[in-house]
């Protein structure tokens, strides 16, 4: 089986303002976020992957960088990008949302329905398409360990196409740095390993998949 194992990038300065961080706001780690990877890359062993893949916005392949230490090439690919939150993109989450309250969930998440005030915002299922698509190209690895690295948004994504999950408010963003891990077998059919784990993933990710990480 094909083994994803999908990362979310490190805090940014965005993030720890309660900012929208979408595909417009290409900032670098900041120095929590690289800390946070460099505490999950204590986990990792990357001679483990056969491939990388990354976001191309600048958070995702710090994030890369640093857990791939040169090893292989990280392969960027524009369908992990996050999604575009359009005129929304970088404002204040919390003002955000007490201006459109109806366009935001009960754990503050932005709802489909925010694309009638966001100028330009992406609509979630052309993101699920493209997640869709990049799984689908990932099934035909064979037997390759791939470690993947994106967004918030796009982590949950992952999570939505390959469950069948009806409502992607029933699932939570990952932490900065969180991993979730699935697998695709020969036919096709995907499974959910483990979804965002963090930083002490010794005390949660069972024993054969500490030395694999």
């Amino acid at each position: 089986m094909v083994e994803l194992y999908v990362v979310r990038h490190g805090e940014t300065d965005t993030n720890h303002e309660g900012r929208i961080n979408g595909h417009a706001t290409n900032l670098d780690l900041n120095t929590q976020g690289v800390q946070q990877v460099k505490d999950l890359d204590e986990h990792v062993n990357i001679n483990y992957f056969d491939e990388v893949y990354s976001s191309p916005l600048k958070r995702a392949i710090q994030t890369a960088e640093i857990l791939n230490h040169g090893v292989h090439q990280i392969i960027i690919d524009d369908r992990l990008s996050e999604i575009n939150y359009g005129s929304w993109d970088g404002l204040k989450m919390i003002e955000t949302k007490r201006k459109y309250p109806d366009a935001f969930d009960e754990n503050a998440y932005v709802l489909p329905n925010y694309t009638k005030y966001a100028i330009g915002g992406e609509e979630n299922e052309h993101v699920y398409s493209r997640v869709k698509d990049f799984i689908k190209d990932m099934s035909n690895k064979g037997d390759k360990k791939i470690l993947i690295v994106c967004h918030g948004f796009i982590s949950r994504s992952f999570c939505k196409v390959i469950t069948g999950i009806p409502n992607i408010s029933d699932i939570v963003q990952p932490d900065n740095a969180g991993v979730s891990k699935y697998r695709i077998s020969s036919s096709g059919h995907a499974y959910l390993v483990y979804y965002d784990c963090v930083n002490d993933m010794h005390s949660v990710v069972r024993a054969n998949d500490i030395h694999s990480l």
